[in-house]
């Protein structure tokens, strides 16, 4: 078989495109929640917290960490106990 250029070309864009969402390798982490409702739901928040400390390699970085985190810091602004602590 004799490919033309052009013809070799599509089909490499077409493996391409087809390719493109096989390899994800990103961390499902569910709902992205902002620091308010972190700041009124104190089990997730307390659960989000446990999780992200428990990985933070992984999920230090993630939006829910930062506003759990954030929400943490917020509600305990004048108390003596470190939240940073991951």
């Amino acid at each position: 078989m004799n490919f033309s250029c052009a013809r070799k070309f599509a089909v490499v864009t077409l493996v391409s495109f087809a390719l493109t969402g096989c390899f994800d390798d990103t961390k499902e982490t569910g709902p992205v929640h902002d620091v308010e409702w972190f700041k009124t739901h104190d089990n997730e928040r307390q659960a989000t917290l446990e999780e992200c400390a428990n990985n933070p390699g992984e999920l230090k970085d993630t939006p829910n960490c930062s506003n759990a985190l954030e929400a943490e810091k917020q509600l305990s602004s004048g108390s003596l106990h470190d939240v940073n602590n991951w």
